[in-house]
C-alpha cells in the first residue's frame, strides 16, 4: 500500500484552510456538514499551505504512541480514530468527515488514538510547530483554535453519555441523528444517510456487538422508521419516531 503525497498550496486560489468543520459542530450540537472552504472563512494566521496525502482504505494515517508532529483536516472520504487493544478488542473514539480536522489531541507528545482512512481518503497535513507561539497569533487564530478543541471536547463528553446512560435502541437512534446532523443532511423523512461505515465501525463506536447492532437496526426497519438499501446507506422514513426512539419515548 503506498501513500500519495503531493504539495498543496491554498494561496493558487486566494483560499486559506478554515476551521469551518468543527466551528459549524459548534453551532449544531456537535456536528458539522461538508465544508467547502470559502474567502470568508479565511483565519488570520493559520497555515497557509501543507501536504495533501492520500490514503487507501484501512491504511493507518498515525498510530496510537507515534510522536504527534502533525495534524490533519479531510478534504475528501472519512476517518476513524480509534484506540487498538492487545487482545484485538477496538473502541472507536470518534469520525472525520470533509471539512474537519483531527491530531489535535495528544497524549504528551505522542498521539493518544489511531487514526485510520474508512474508505479512500485524502488530507491536509499540517505541523503542529505552526501552534507553538499562540502568544504571538491574532486572536481570530486562538479563537478558532478554542472552538475546535471545545468542538472535541463536546463530542467526547456526548460519546460517554451515549456509552454510559443510553439503551442499545437509543444509542442506535442517536447514532443516527447524529450522522443526520454532521454530514449536514436535514432532519426530515426519506433523507438518506451515506454512513462511510460498516456495522462493525458503528458497533465499536456504541460499545455493542455487530449482532446487536444489525439486529437493532432490523428492528427499527420492521417498524418504519429506517429503511436499509446499501449497506452503507440508511434511509430515515419517519423522523419523528426515530428523534422518540433516541429520547427514550417510544
Amino acid at each position: 500500500m503506498s501513500i500519495s503525497t503531493k504539495s498543496f498550496h491554498p494561496a493558487t486560489s486566494s483560499r486559506v484552510p478554515d476551521m469551518g468543520g468543527l466551528v459549524a459542530f459548534l453551532g449544531t450540537n456537535g456536528f458539522s456538514g461538508d465544508v467547502e472552504e470559502r474567502d470568508e472563512g479565511r483565519v488570520s494566521g493559520f497555515p497557509t499551505a501543507g501536504s495533501m496525502l492520500e490514503f487507501e482504505r484501512n491504511q493507518a494515517i498515525f498510530s496510537d504512541g507515534e510522536p504527534a508532529g502533525s495534524f490533519y483536516k479531510v478534504t475528501s472520504g472519512a476517518v476513524r480514530l480509534c484506540k487498538l487493544f492487545a487482545d484485538g478488542r477496538r473502541q472507536i473514539a470518534g469520525f472525520c468527515f470533509p471539512g474537519e480536522y483531527f491530531g489535535l489531541a495528544c497524549q504528551g507528545k505522542e498521539y493518544a488514538l489511531t487514526a485510520e482512512a474508512m474508505i479512500d481518503t485524502a488530507v491536509v497535513r499540517f505541523p503542529h510547530s505552526c501552534l507553538a507561539d499562540l502568544d504571538r497569533s491574532s486572536a481570530e487564530f486562538r479563537s478558532h483554535l478554542v472552538a475546535l478543541l471545545c468542538g472535541e471536547l463536546s463530542l467526547a463528553q456526548n460519546h460517554l453519555l451515549m456509552l454510559g446512560r443510553q439503551t442499545v435502541k437509543e444509542r442506535v437512534a442517536s447514532f443516527l441523528l447524529m450522522m443526520l446532523d454532521r454530514r449536514g443532511r436535514d432532519r426530515r423523512d426519506s433523507v438518506m444517510i451515506d454512513l462511510h461505515m460498516g456495522r462493525q465501525d458503528i458497533a465499536d463506536y456504541l460499545g455493542l456487538t455487530i449482532e446487536t447492532v444489525c439486529r437493532t437496526i432490523s428492528d427499527l426497519k420492521r417498524a418504519g422508521i429506517l429503511g436499509v438499501p446499501g449497506p452503507r446507506e440508511i434511509v430515515v422514513k419517519n423522523i419523528r419516531l426515530l428523534q422518540d426512539t433516541a429520547n427514550g419515548e417510544s
